[in-house]
């Protein structure tokens, strides 16, 4: 089952690959939706299993398989809202990307958590990637804000700077949610909301703080516009490097 589940991730990641041509060649057809269909559905199969075999257990290791069909799924409505195309096409490169990291990573150092009875962890776990992808999806309209001519010829904010923005309060959200969920996990399970020597606690609260430095800078308008949409850029590095990457087995040094 467990060799199924990976199939699955395999088949995903050729029509992830196959969906990100179609949009690069054929930009102003729908033809990519055609293979991004299937290969949600093939991806979302695999997260399914996976969960499957780990229950009741919490299976920790599972957002780096889920992250790919949350980025398509999600890319499609932040898609809708450029014209250019820029954005879908970019998400979908990264749902590939890191579909292929799953792929060609499969181990990672987790087991299956015993004290996951109940509803707290695996909240924790589903707004912990939710709000990783809104967070990506948030720095890829950044990056589109800083490469627009029209950032550059005027300081006032673009749409594409209220897109980053709103994907940003959303994630953090997410990701407060999931704090929250997990100290009540913690809590219950452990007698403690924080282990302060566990480095995925370290980094979850570090990643916090910057999406709430990215709010303040916002909404005080402290920086420059090109300043903050720098920053707000930089969170992929942030989520990628501290959240994403360091649960797989290989990776595992960044913490």
């Amino acid at each position: 089952m467990v060799l199924l589940s990976h199939s699955l991730l395999k088949v995903a990641a050729v029509l992830y690959f196959f969906s990100c041509w179609a949009s690069i060649v054929f930009p102003r057809r729908c033809w990519y939706a055609l293979l991004l269909v299937p290969a949600l559905a093939t991806n979302a199969a695999a997260v399914v299993l996976r969960y499957y075999l780990a229950w009741p257990m919490l299976p920790m290791y599972l957002t780096p398989v889920a992250l790919p069909f949350l980025l398509g799924t999600m890319g499609v409505f932040a898609g809708k809202q450029d014209p250019s195309g820029k954005i879908r096409r970019g998400l979908l490169a990264l749902s590939l990307g890191t579909a292929l990291v799953a792929v060609l990573f499969p181990k990672d150092f987790y087991l299956p958590f015993v004290k996951s009875q109940g509803l707290w962890p695996h909240l924790f776990l589903i707004f912990g990637a939710l709000g990783r992808t809104c967070f990506l999806i948030s720095a890829a309209w950044a990056l589109l804000s800083l490469f627009s001519t029209a950032q550059a010829k005027s300081q006032r904010p673009t749409l594409n700077d209220h897109h980053y923005f709103r994907w940003a309060v959303w994630g953090f959200a997410f990701w407060t949610l999931s704090m929250f969920a997990g100290e009540l996990w913690a809590y219950r399970g452990w007698g403690t909301p924080v282990v302060w020597d566990d480095p995925a606690i370290t980094v979850g609260i570090a990643t916090w703080f910057f999406y709430v430095c990215l709010l303040h800078l916002k909404l005080t308008g402290t920086w420059t516009l090109r300043s903050r949409t720098k920053f707000a850029a930089l969170g992929a590095l942030v989520v990628l490097g501290l959240n994403y990457l360091p649960e797989l087995g290989p990776f595992r040094w960044l913490w």
